[in-house]
């Protein structure tokens, strides 16, 4: 069962754990408070706010009226005095970002990092940078502006949270409507929740008597009774909806499988093109994995066809290029992020007649394939459940 069941209310924006893996290196480790701390000073640095964003700034504060932090800016901007603002409230500020959403506050600093730790971009304890974290940061990203996604950057933000989340993915999406007009509101976002986590805790086919998902049942079961506790007796108080669901939305805005109807709210909130193609796809008799098998035809507009099989040659050309980015110190090349990494460079390539979509399940197939012939061209590395997990080249005569 593959439920993240770790996100807090201020682990939102997936830039945010970019910029905390930003200052993580491949082969040091770094102290937690370190990383926290540069990502703290970075976020509130001060600068002046300059003429030409001044509208801009004031459409931010004012969807933001409940938060005395920004009193005395807004007390500065009514009497025409300059104003000082935090480095994050004037990146959030820009109108060109699907969400605005995301400050931190102090003590929460360090809820970058742990996002970081959960999506895997970074390993725990040590904080090195991994394999995924190293590929998230080899795009057009830049610290500098940590809020701005790319195409890339969103698609692997994608098979990220599939990777950790999918079942309760796969279940959120059944939950919605197929309608086109369907939004996600304060009024029924409870609702979904809980119809979500009964759709996992009674799916058979997802493996409910594997001892690894004990603790994830025994965790969702506590959650959907705390949750109808708190709806009977009209609590608003610590509701799951506010630390599990809204940051799992923001990040799937972020993924670009979610719209906001406003920027600033944490409601409204619709399926994208690509958002309602996964959404087809999620059939209570199916599970999680269905949207990783067929990623990447969801997310494409031009409705270019699926590789069934995929020529060795043309794996190891692009392996040739992204094999810098996530080859372990010891030579293995981890599975996911190979097959993420070949997918997504496909998929992000210019478009010539025909050209074929690369699915996950598809690469590893032929993986499977090349590491059986009698001289193989790759050595497998496989789990306890039979998957694969890793591999490497074979040595060539």
């Amino acid at each position: 069962m593959r439920v993240g069941l770790t996100f807090r209310l201020y682990m939102m924006r997936y830039g945010l754990a970019l910029l905390a893996s930003s200052c993580t290196s491949q082969g040091r480790p770094t102290f937690s408070e370190d990383i926290s701390s540069q990502v703290s000073a970075f976020l509130t640095e001060k600068q002046k706010l300059s003429e030409d964003r001044l509208e801009e700034f004031r459409a931010y504060l004012f969807n933001k009226p409940g938060s005395p932090r920004y009193t005395p800016l807004r007390k500065a901007l009514q009497e025409g005095r300059s104003v000082v603002i935090e480095r994050q409230d004037y990146l959030l500020a820009d109108s060109r970002l699907p969400s605005s959403v995301g400050a931190l506050t102090q003590d929460y600093f360090d809820d970058a990092l742990s996002l970081a730790h959960t999506l895997k971009l970074v390993k725990k304890d040590q904080n090195i940078l991994l394999a995924r974290g190293r590929l998230s940061l080899s795009g057009s990203w830049r610290a500098e502006e940590p809020f701005h996604l790319g195409n890339q950057e969103s698609i692997f933000l994608g098979l990220w949270l599939l990777d950790i989340d999918c079942d309760w993915i796969w279940a959120f999406l059944a939950q919605i409507p197929a309608k086109r007009d369907f939004v996600i509101s304060h009024e029924n976002r409870v609702d979904l929740l809980l119809n979500s986590w009964k759709c996992i805790l009674s799916a058979r086919q997802i493996g409910s008597n594997r001892p690894q998902n004990a603790r994830a049942r025994s965790r969702l079961i506590e959650l959907v009774r705390i949750t109808e506790r708190n709806v009977s007796t009209k609590l608003n108080l610590g509701q799951p909806w506010s630390w599990f669901l809204i940051p799992r939305l923001e990040l799937l805005v972020d993924a670009g499988v979610l719209k906001k109807r406003e920027r600033h709210g944490l409601t409204g909130y619709s399926l994208t093109a690509g958002g309602r193609r996964l959404r087809s796809l999620c059939d209570v008799s199916g599970d999680g994995d269905v949207l990783i098998r067929n990623y990447f035809r969801c997310l494409d507009s031009k409705n270019r066809p699926v590789a069934r099989e995929i020529p060795w040659e043309e794996i190891e050309d692009k392996l040739e290029r992204v094999a810098p980015e996530i080859r372990t110190s010891v030579g293995y090349l981890p599975i996911y992020e190979t097959a993420a990494a070949l997918c997504v460079s496909q998929f992000l390539a210019p478009s010539r007649g025909g050209e074929f979509i690369w699915e996950i399940d598809a690469l590893k197939e032929q993986l499977w394939k090349e590491s059986r012939l009698p001289s193989p061209r790759v050595r497998l590395a496989i789990d306890r459940q039979g998957q694969i997990y890793a591999f490497r080249l074979a040595k060539q005569k």
